[in-house]
């Protein structure tokens, strides 16, 4: 179960306003607020040069994250890991596959110390509990 307390609330209000982007999911972290929107509006959300996004930064004083929502699994992890491009995201079994094209985006995946994998990990298990992230 998804608990919204009323500053997501307000968040989520606010960023609807403004873009005219209905928001499926959103919450903080570190400093970054991140709204969960389907894929297909990622464009409107951002608005001309960036300008919606700019100007809810600077009404919440927080950096923003956009990420598209997908009901196919590949295509959600790939909108998660973004801006690393993988070579390819393959189902098999109960695992979702990433493989990546070198060392270096496989860095960029893994983060330091696993910080961003734990991060995609509980953020895709939210929505696809069954499958299992793992690197190629």
């Amino acid at each position: 179960m998804v608990v919204i307390d009323n500053e997501i609330i307000g968040y989520i209000n606010l960023f609807e306003k403004h873009t005219r982007v209905t928001v499926k999911d959103c919450f903080i972290e570190d400093n970054t607020l991140v709204f969960l929107i389907p894929h297909g509006y990622i464009k409107k959300a951002l608005g001309p040069m960036g300008k919606n996004i700019k100007r809810l930064s600077s009404m919440f004083k927080k950096n923003i994250k956009v990420i598209g929502f997908s009901d196919v699994p590949e295509k959600f992890l790939s909108n998660l890991i973004y801006p690393v491009k993988a070579k390819e995201i393959k189902l098999e079994g109960n695992d979702i596959v990433i493989v990546t094209h070198n060392v270096r985006d496989k860095g960029q995946v893994f983060g330091r110390d696993k910080t961003n994998l734990k991060r995609i990990q509980s953020l895709f298990s939210k929505y696809f509990p069954e499958l299992k992230i793992r690197l190629e």
